[in-house]
């Protein structure tokens, strides 16, 4: 008979589930809208729901199942199974999630970081498959990642290891969201090079990023657009993209040594804007003893690393 684990994913905006055979086939799927605002025990309620919801799905009982692994953004206690205290869910302040999912459901749980779980879930499925040493960044509104050591998911003390975003580039630099100067996130995501160019144009910069986004709602696809139509600004916003982003790659090629590096996240829609740059800086960086070999590739599960993440976690415990 055919092993079932639940992934569940909790963002900030969605709580998406799958049920995932020994396989990977996920024959249920189920989406649920966080609704954050309602507090933790509305969206503990939904978590709830997407859960029976993917076996209803699956046609399967409960005890089909042999694991459910979660994954949520942090800071978390993976080893209690306690979210601490995650920014885009207001309210969840040392919230025993695991504790309180058992009185329904009675299974083995883990609970991981968001990001160390779409790790695991690349490492098995998808471009890091068959890779012992391997790290997987994710650049959007902000810089996460995870990395895979010799085979283990490497979690550190606390499960908090890998926060690769808010390593300091520079000492001095922009404040981050995370309250400290100079982080990676600060100078390389998304959100950086929305502000970036916010700054530009409101000094007086002439561009067409202004035209297609009005000064006050740019993001970093306005940017790009901008580039694509030859805009010198945003060209050189982009160049300045690739550089922060390599620099940020030596330091992960020579903190951690992989094998293999993919990239995921909403800016590698625009990957080959950047890519060339962003390796000429890592290249340039890294130690030269850690890049013989070394691969960077874009990650291969797009908008589902989150839940297959949260199922390869889960697979982890059985």
């Amino acid at each position: 008979m055919l092993r079932y684990v639940v992934g569940i994913d909790v963002g900030g905006t969605k709580i998406a589930a799958c049920l995932m055979d020994e396989e990977g086939k996920m024959p249920g799927r189920a989406t649920f809208p966080t609704l954050a605002s309602e507090g933790p025990k509305a969206v503990i309620g939904r978590i709830k729901q997407s859960f029976f919801e993917v076996l209803k799905q699956g046609q399967i009982e409960q005890n089909q199942v042999a694991a459910l692994g979660i994954g949520m953004p942090g800071p978390l206690d993976t080893k209690k199974g306690i979210v601490k205290n995650t920014p885009n869910l207001p309210g969840w302040i040392d919230i025993p999630l695991l504790q309180i999912l058992k009185s329904e459901i009675n299974l083995p749980m883990v609970l991981e970081n968001d990001a160390n779980a779409a790790a695991l879930g690349e490492n098995l499925y998808g471009a890091g498959k068959g890779i012992d040493n391997f790290v997987y960044i994710t650049i959007s509104t902000g810089i996460g990642g995870g990395v895979v050591l010799n085979g283990r998911l490497f979690k550190g003390q606390d499960g908090n290891a890998a926060e690769i975003g808010h390593m300091t580039i520079n000492f001095d630099g922009p404040r981050c969201g995370c309250g400290n100067q100079g982080c990676w996130e600060a100078y390389a995501s998304g959100t950086a090079l929305a502000r970036f160019a916010r700054e530009k144009i409101a000094a007086g910069e002439a561009t067409k990023i202004k035209e297609l986004a009005g000064e006050e709602n740019i993001k970093a696809e306005h940017v790009f657009a901008a580039a694509k139509k030859g805009d010198k600004f945003a060209l050189e916003l982009i160049e300045k993209e690739g550089f922060y982003l390599g620099v940020g790659l030596a330091n992960v090629v020579n903190a951690y040594n992989p094998k293999r590096i993919a990239i995921g996240g909403g800016l590698t829609h625009e990957w080959n804007m950047f890519y060339d740059r962003m390796m000429q800086v890592m290249r340039e960086r890294a130690l030269g003893a850690s890049i013989e070999g070394l691969e960077v590739v874009k990650a291969a599960l797009s908008k589902d690393v989150g839940v297959i993440g949260a199922a390869a976690v889960a697979w982890s415990i059985c």
